[in-house]
């Protein structure tokens, strides 16, 4: 599993490992997480995401809302930074302004996000900036809840907590499953949304 990581590692975060080179990939797996990592609660509530705001500087920020909007692990919103781009929307749905994309997934896909007209504008302004530190990120993010007061969270909450949050607005499953890249919406009930509690149905009572 340590190895596993490393090379993983070596391939989103340092960009230096091609897919073709990494004797991990396809072939060592990982073992499932067990039962006690999936009752774990990894949601981050509104008002902590919120509080942060306050005492992250924009660019941080800005990178906080991109993900809060999208779902994106850290690594896609890193390669986001430093090699994306924005596309308009072509549909007719509403509330999307543009769609961010993500140059390459943990698959080696690029990935395409329809966003509001904030977390485009945010995307925008991290696309002029350039680069993004996973490390330093991390770190603002931790600073930024203990001058709150509040618990830390990590960014990689962020999908969690998006997943937990659709769903808990009456989101379909499957439609969840589909806006964060999942293969199958099992691994968005499983995974990240273990906490939603589903939108009410009529009953008897």
């Amino acid at each position: 599993m340590v190895l596993k990581r490393v090379y993983s590692w070596l391939r989103k975060l340092k960009h230096v490992l091609p897919v073709a080179e990494d004797p991990t990939f396809g072939r060592l797996t990982v073992p499932q997480a067990r039962p006690e990592q999936w009752k774990r609660d990894k949601v981050i509530p509104r008002e902590h995401y919120l509080l942060t705001h306050e005492y992250l500087a924009p660019h941080w920020r800005d990178g906080m809302d991109v993900q809060a909007g999208t779902g994106w692990h850290v690594s896609e919103l890193v390669r986001f930074a430093k090699m994306g781009n924005v596309e308009p929307y072509r549909g007719e749905a509403e509330g999307i302004a543009g769609v961010l994309v993500c140059p390459q997934t943990k698959s080696g896909e690029p990935l395409r996000t329809a966003v509001s007209a904030e977390v485009l504008e945010a995307g925008k302004r991290l696309l002029e900036r350039g680069s993004f530190s996973f490390e330093k990120y991390t770190l603002a993010i931790k600073a930024a809840c203990k001058a709150a007061g509040i618990p830390p969270f990590t960014p990689g909450r962020f999908r969690h907590s998006v997943a937990t949050w659709a769903i808990e607005k009456g989101a379909d499953p499957a439609s969840v499953a589909a806006f964060l890249n999942h293969k199958s919406p099992t691994t968005t009930r499983r995974f990240y949304a273990t906490h939603a509690v589903p939108t009410k149905v009529p009953t008897l009572r």
